[in-house]
């Protein structure tokens, strides 16, 4: 992890980095956006994302801590450690007021080009299980998730916000080359009980759409997946169910509210 501090902290610049990129970023007044521009870098031409988290609703938000650009920065090069592909982080940064809270953040990547999420990647090249290719396909998608997972888990590490969304894919034949982004929430747990239901609730995060766009059979190769050797047809199936439950129980009633609300 030390390896992973000093490569973080080697990315943060002043604020007055974002100058070049002619962002405005005092208009962002919630949340966070998102900006595309082209720079050169490493002497070529490239496209990147800015993201700006703004930190203005509440006078103490953010006073004396760590802030979302600079966790998910190091969670990043942290997935990169485990051999988990990211897009690549070019810089980082904050802008703190007198009191010491954290006002703006912004965090720029590479653009990981002909790329999709996965949930547009699948209906879009794969969404035939029965078709041998796009089976092959979905196959190399689920059990490259299912160890990914299984190794951020190992660390005790917890993603927080895996989902379809979060997940960039690259059309490569059989075996499509997949990305993570998007994980400003990820941290480390200490190991017990509350660390066991946090990897369950990130299994199920991905299940959520996966129960809709997937097989039974490709939801098993997943849980296969992600318990390796120490899996069997017994501890699959019961893997399963404890990610199907926890989804019923935790995701479904709240997506169906969001559906029946829109």
């Amino acid at each position: 992890m030390s390896k992973v501090k000093a490569s973080r902290q080697s990315l943060e610049r002043g604020w007055g980095f974002l100058d070049a990129f002619e962002v405005p970023a005092s208009s962002v007044k919630d949340r966070s956006a998102v900006f595309i521009r082209e720079t050169t870098h490493n002497d070529r031409k490239t496209e990147v994302y800015i993201k700006i988290y703004a930190n203005r609703k509440h006078p103490l938000q953010r006073v004396f801590r760590s802030g979302r650009s600079q966790r998910e920065v190091g969670n990043l090069l942290f997935f990169q450690s485990l051999g988990i592909p990211t897009p690549q982080v070019i810089a980082w940064g904050e802008r703190r007021n007198p009191f010491g809270r954290i006002v703006e953040e912004f965090i720029i990547t590479e653009s990981e080009k002909g790329t999709l999420q996965l949930d547009e990647f699948v209906r879009s090249f794969c969404p035939d299980p029965e078709q041998s290719e796009q089976q092959a396909m979905r196959r190399h998608i689920a059990k490259n998730l299912g160890e990914w997972t299984a190794r951020i888990h190992a660390e005790a590490f917890i993603h927080e916000d895996l989902k379809w969304r979060n997940i960039l894919v690259r059309p490569n034949g059989t075996t499509p080359e997949l990305f993570w982004i998007d994980c400003p929430n990820g941290r480390f747990m200490k190991k017990g009980k509350a660390l066991d239901r946090k990897k369950l609730k990130d299994c199920a995060a991905l299940d959520k759409l996966a129960h809709l766009e997937c097989t039974k059979e490709e939801r098993k190769a997943f849980i296969a997946a992600y318990l390796g050797d120490s899996g069997n047809a017994g501890s699959v199936a019961k893997m399963c169910r404890e990610v199907e439950n926890y989804r019923r129980r935790r995701f479904d009633p709240k997506d169906r509210t969001q559906r029946e609300g829109s």
